[in-house]
Order: C-alpha cells, then sequence, then structure tokens
C-alpha cells in the first residue's frame, strides 16, 4: 500500500512537471509576443529548475483587500523537523532570477517562502500605496494564508528586501525569530540615501530601474565587483529583452523609499540579527553595515573580502552557509 502512495505521488510530480513546461512553451510561443521571448524561455527553464532540483512549487495568494495577489514559491513538501525561512529579494529581477544560485542549498535545510515584492514578478497590486509598510504588510498577510504562524520564521533578506524584513521584524515581532540582514541600506538616513544614489550619477530610476542596455549595464557594474565582464560581450538587443515591466511602480517604490526619513526609534528590534556586507560594496559602503551592526545590539556583522553589492550572485556558498550555521545555531 506505502509503495502504490509512493508511485502515485511520484506519478502526480510528473504530470505536473509536464503540465508545466507544456503550458510554459506554449505561453513563450503564442502569447502574440508580448513579452520578450528570451525571458520567457529562461523563466520556463528557472521554473522546471525550482520545481525539480528544489522541490518548490508556485503559490498565488490574493489577500483580503480584494486588489493585491502575492506570488510564491514555497517548499513542495514542508517538514516538522526544518525551519521555516522567508527570502526576500531586491532590485534586479524577481525571486527566481535572484536566487537561483541559493534555493538549491537552502531547500534542503529550510521549509522556504519565496515571495515575489509587490510590482516584481508576477505580484501586483491596485493599491497605490508604494512603502515599505504596505510591501511588508503584503507579505505578512500572504504568510499567514499560507499557514505560516507566529515566532517559527526566519527571515534572510538582501538589499530593498532587507528593508521590508525590518519593517515585518519592527511591527509583527511574534513573527520573526531570527534575521538575516544582506548589504542593505536599512536605518540610512534621507540625505545618506540621496548621497550614495548620487555618487553613481543620474536619478534613482536610471540606477535601480533601468530603461535602456547602457543602464542596465551600469546597474550590473554597480553591483558587482567580479564577473561582469561578459556583458560587454552581450549584444543590446539582447539585454533589451531584460528590462523591467512594471517600470513606472518599481521607481515609485524607490522613490519612496529615498525620499523617507526614518523615525527616531528606528533600531528599536529585539531579535537576533545576522549582518552580512561586502567589503568592495558600492551601493551601500561597509561603514554603513558596521554602523547598523553598531545600532543593533542583538547583531553580529560578517564581512566578505572582494564582494560587492551582490553577495547573493558572486558569494552564494559562503552566503548558504552563513545563513545555514546561523539560523540552526543556538537560539
Amino acid at each position: 500500500m506505502a509503495s502504490m502512495k509512493l508511485v502515485v505521488h511520484i506519478l502526480r510530480r510528473y504530470i505536473s512537471i509536464a503540465i508545466t513546461l507544456f503550458y510554459s512553451l506554449i505561453w513563450c510561443l503564442f502569447d502574440n509576443f508580448d513579452y520578450p521571448i528570451l525571458i520567457k524561455l529562461a523563466d520556463t527553464f528557472l521554473s522546471l529548475y525550482f520545481l525539480i532540483f528544489c522541490d518548490l512549487r508556485p503559490v498565488t495568494v490574493d489577500l483580503n483587500d480584494g486588489e493585491t495577489t502575492l506570488h510564491f514559491w514555497i517548499s513542495g513538501h514542508r517538514k516538522t523537523n526544518r525551519p521555516n525561512l522567508l527570502m526576500l529579494h531586491g532590485y534586479g529581477g524577481n525571486s527566481k532570477w535572484q536566487f537561483i544560485h541559493q534555493v538549491s542549498d537552502l531547500s534542503k535545510s529550510f521549509n522556504l517562502f519565496i515571495p515575489d515584492l509587490m510590482f516584481f514578478g508576477k505580484s501586483y497590486s491596485k493599491n497605490t500605496d508604494r512603502s515599505v509598510e504596505f510591501q511588508a504588510r503584503s507579505i505578512v498577510g500572504g504568510l499567514k494564508r499560507l499557514g505560516c504562524g507566529e515566532g517559527d520564521l526566519s527571515v534572510y533578506s538582501i538589499s530593498y528586501g532587507g528593508f521590508v524584513a525590518y519593517r515585518i521584524a519592527k511591527i509583527w515581532p511574534e513573527m520573526i525569530e531570527k534575521l538575516v540582514i544582506v548589504s542593505s541600506g536599512v536605518g540610512f538616513t534621507q540625505q545618506q540615501k540621496m548621497t550614495e544614489m548620487k555618487k553613481h550619477g543620474g536619478d534613482v530610476s536610471e540606477i535601480l530601474v533601468p530603461s535602456n542596455p547602457r543602464d542596465l549595464r551600469l546597474l550590473v557594474r554597480v553591483s558587482m565587483n567580479t564577473g561582469i565582464r561578459f556583458l560587454d560581450w552581450v549584444p543590446d538587443f539582447i539585454l533589451s529583452q531584460f528590462i523591467a515591466t512594471n517600470r513606472q511602480e518599481l521607481v515609485d517604490l524607490a522613490k519612496n523609499l529615498l525620499e523617507r526619513e526614518e523615525e527616531p526609534d528606528f533600531f528599536a528590534i529585539s531579535q537576533k540579527t545576522l549582518i552580512v556586507w561586502g567589503d568592495k560594496d558600492n551601493v551601500f559602503p561597509l561603514e554603513h553595515g558596521r554602523r547598523l551592526q553598531r545600532n543593533l545590539p542583538n547583531s553580529s556583522l560578517e564581512v566578505l573580502k572582494e564582494i560587492g553589492h551582490g553577495v547573493n550572485i558572486e558569494a552564494p556558498t559562503t552566503l548558504n552557509n552563513l545563513i545555514i550555521s546561523f539560523v540552526l545555531g543556538a537560539p
């Protein structure tokens, strides 16, 4: 009987994968090319990687406000002996593109919850709120709909995702056990945020939300310390297909973040926190990581040598090991 259930489970899984592949290919070929074909093909293969090798499945959650839809990748088989880990991405693509180098290892140690933040990927809302609080509120609402209870969740966040993670930890402290913040300007004053962005020329839309291949190359150069020369050989017509959709919404999110002044008691969180920073970060320089660590009494700082802002791309194995050790270690 048990063996029959196993066979049925395997058949259902492979049928699901086959249907997903068939649907994605049809979507690529016959959707009037309203979305770049290379992105569609790459997205299809990434989805299959998440499904087959990482035991993740896509879930769409409609929130109670009637306006907001969140897209998650979650572990297909949650295990009670594994802690829950929420992964929050930054600018520069959706959750699949940013976490492709990490999900395989992390899925072996955690029950994963990986949302596309609002207006990234397949998450969207008719709400006009562009604040970090709205992002945090949407994520919390989605988690609760998925049955993620209080006190059984750790969060790994990078860059913009760090701002969202921090808001969740502060407003809903009962939900978060441990927090990992990577290369994020959490706690910056408005002046500090604007100063760092101006170092690279142009406004926030040109830096964080590229509108052409030149701006996309600039974003990658600013974010990475190694492995970026190949972009010089990629033709513009290919890079142009990686320009973000929902561009105006993403620009509005970034402007809201940069123009907001943090409240005086911003650093009032109690969760045990791991801060990870590349010493060659040109977006949020290391001095700000050290400042964040000094202001969080229950925190520690790990500095990665010769690594830029994109730690998840440049040093994914080292970062995974730090996350696993921190979350699974002593309370």
